[in-house]
């Protein structure tokens, strides 16, 4: 290796170890809603949101393009809004897959968003009240990630998408019954005009 070619790598090592010093952190109740982009979020990241409130993941394969200037805040949760258009997709005990009923679903939705380009998508990841905080929070995550992955592949751009899990939170049925945890084993959409 030429003496050029170590100081880069040196250089490079540095900019990855050092790469999220001096970030500040805030902490409320609601999460921040970060664009869905393809990597696992750093062992710190998860253990910081097992610790205080759900954390969005990433999920989208490319990574967003540079723009000049500096970037745009990202949308809150309470950004966005719900939409009547778009149905939940409801998952089975246990499961984080989309089976054909919720494939049905995410068809019509993903029609919806083709449509309507003019909107970001919130994908919240919701679970019954089974399990532990952890397990419930993760189940709602990798609801989340499906059925962002399956909007992507009705043709849905994946920068428009941004995921949140709430695990077994925000119930829309609070019961401690079998009808009720199949209410709550969801993805919901939600939206934010451009």
């Amino acid at each position: 290796m030429t003496p050029r070619c170590s100081h880069v790598a040196i250089f490079a090592m540095l900019a990855v170890l050092l790469g999220g010093c001096g970030q500040k952190t805030t902490k409320s109740d609601e999460p921040t809603a970060m664009p869905v982009v393809a990597a696992s979020a750093e062992p710190a990241l998860q253990q910081r949101a097992a610790a205080d409130s759900p954390v969005p993941k990433p999920f989208v394969a490319s990574a967003p393009m540079a723009q000049p200037g500096p970037a745009p805040a990202p949308p809150t949760a309470q950004d966005f809004s719900d939409e009547a258009a778009l149905k939940d997709v409801l998952f089975g005990p246990g499961r984080t897959d989309i089976d054909a009923s919720g494939a049905r679903v995410i068809r019509s939705n993903a029609r919806w968003m083709r449509d309507y380009p003019e909107n970001l998508i919130l994908i919240e990841g919701h679970s019954d009240y089974k399990g532990t905080r952890e397990s419930n929070v993760a189940a709602g995550e990798q609801r989340a990630k499906a059925a962002a992955s399956a909007l992507v592949k009705q043709g849905v751009p994946g920068p428009r998408l941004w995921i949140v899990s709430y695990g077994s939170e925000r119930p829309v049925c609070a019961e401690k019954t079998d009808t009720c945890a199949a209410k709550n084993r969801r993805v919901h959409f939600r939206v934010k005009k451009l």
